[in-house]
């Protein structure tokens, strides 16, 4: 239920948006048995391994409490291969517990229109915040 409310939060007819989204599901090979419900629900599954070997990771302490991380530990490293989708003009990582309330016309217009897209003034920054960069590359 969880992934379907997230996937109607993103592609919702209503919403006005004029950009259609291409959703992939990163799965770790240890949660295949998830990929079916993906896979109904409009995903394309690409199954990964864990882009880091967690021994090759140099800090002590972090290599020693990785595994302890988050719901997934060392396995959350397989939300990185959104940032190898050089297919695609913009590539939006979103957890499956984020929701998106309204579109992301206005950010993805800065992104691909550059510093003189109309569309910057509207995108919400936190008070106090840096000014927009004039090349949006990336948005937290």
């Amino acid at each position: 239920l969880g992934h379907s409310i997230h996937l109607s939060s993103i592609r919702n007819p209503s919403s006005g948006s004029k950009y259609d989204y291409h959703l992939i599901a990163f799965v770790h090979p240890e949660a295949k048995a998830c990929a079916s419900t993906f896979e109904s629900v409009g995903y394309e599954v690409q199954v990964r391994d864990t882009p880091i070997d967690v021994a090759d990771i140099r800090n002590p302490d972090y290599r020693a409490n990785v595994g302890k991380q988050s719901c997934c530990g060392e396995k959350e490293f397989v939300k990185l291969y959104s940032h190898v989708l050089t297919d695609y003009p913009v590539a939006v990582h979103l957890d499956l517990d984020s929701v998106v309330l309204r579109p992301f016309d206005d950010l993805f217009d800065s992104m691909l229109d550059g510093p003189d897209s109309s569309a910057r003034r509207r995108i919400p920054v936190m008070p106090g915040s840096l000014p927009l960069p004039d090349v949006i590359d990336a948005f937290f």
